[in-house]
């Protein structure tokens, strides 16, 4: 009776330390890596000591600034955990490459669309949404980078993070206005001018000064780029047309129409 409850004993405690080894983290070890901490100035990172759900803390705090030695990593209901040594861990998500860390926070601008914004995640690592979005020419405090999931993501402040790649170093251009025109054609061949090419309009040059490059958007939707070369008595008399180089069969045909002006340059 008493083997035959020891063998049960044994039976089940065998089965825990399945249970037990089945439900470890996954972890990665890799090449011993130099991270920076990336978080708040003035602020650290709780050191705890372990990734897993029953981990405490160490009563350690990395600060935001020093750099680390990264031993591997465990990935635990979808947070990306660093090993820092024995058994001392801290979220990777706090953690940058030394290289392009920086205590010094970068100004930098938004470079998205006219309108929109850019979202705010909580992590690099598969982060969520904070609700937040960045708005397209406004200027943020970058405090570092990192790499995750094939792209760069920028930290602008705390659980913060946005897609790098919509951050520029300066802000962007405003693009200008588009203006409703009226339009006419002309061959400047037939007038004896073979030194204009058809991307040549002729233009009233207070509006728009001898070398300005227009985007003309036709009335069938397809746009086409000009230079602004010539001009003429028409021109002065009327400010909001145009008169566009084309083959004369082209231009007979091309009569008066509505058209869509944007400087580009």
């Amino acid at each position: 009776m008493k083997i035959k409850t020891l063998l049960m004993t044994l039976t089940a405690t065998a089965g825990l330390s399945v249970a037990a080894i089945s439900a470890k983290p996954n972890t990665v070890n890799a090449a011993t890596e130099n991270k920076t901490v990336n978080y708040v100035p003035g602020y650290g990172i709780a050191v705890w000591t372990s990734p897993n759900a029953d981990h405490q803390l160490t009563g350690k705090y990395l600060q935001h600034g020093t750099s680390w030695k990264v031993f591997s990593y465990t990935t635990v209901d979808n947070t990306l955990w660093a090993n820092v040594g024995g058994d001392q861990w801290v979220q990777a998500q706090y953690l940058a490459d030394a290289a392009s860390n920086s205590t010094q926070p970068e100004i930098k601008y938004v470079n998205y669309k006219p309108g929109y914004g850019i979202a705010v995640l909580n992590s690099p690592y598969n982060g969520a949404l904070t609700g937040t979005t960045l708005k397209h020419g406004t200027s943020w405090k970058v405090f570092g980078y990192v790499n995750a999931g094939g792209k760069q993501w920028a930290n602008v402040g705390g659980n913060q993070w946005v897609q790098a790649q919509y951050l520029s170093d300066s802000a962007p251009v405003a693009q200008a206005p588009t203006l409703t025109m009226t339009a006419t054609a002309y061959d400047p061949r037939v007038l004896g001018n073979y030194t204009f090419g058809y991307d040549t309009v002729a233009a009233n040059l207070s509006v728009f000064p001898r070398g300005t490059k227009l985007a003309i958007t036709f009335a069938n939707g397809t746009t086409k780029n000009y230079v602004v070369r010539d001009t003429g008595g028409f021109a002065y008399a009327n400010p909001n047309q145009l008169d566009i180089a084309m083959p004369n069969a082209q231009a007979l045909q091309f009569g008066r129409q509505n058209i869509k002006v944007r400087v580009i340059h």
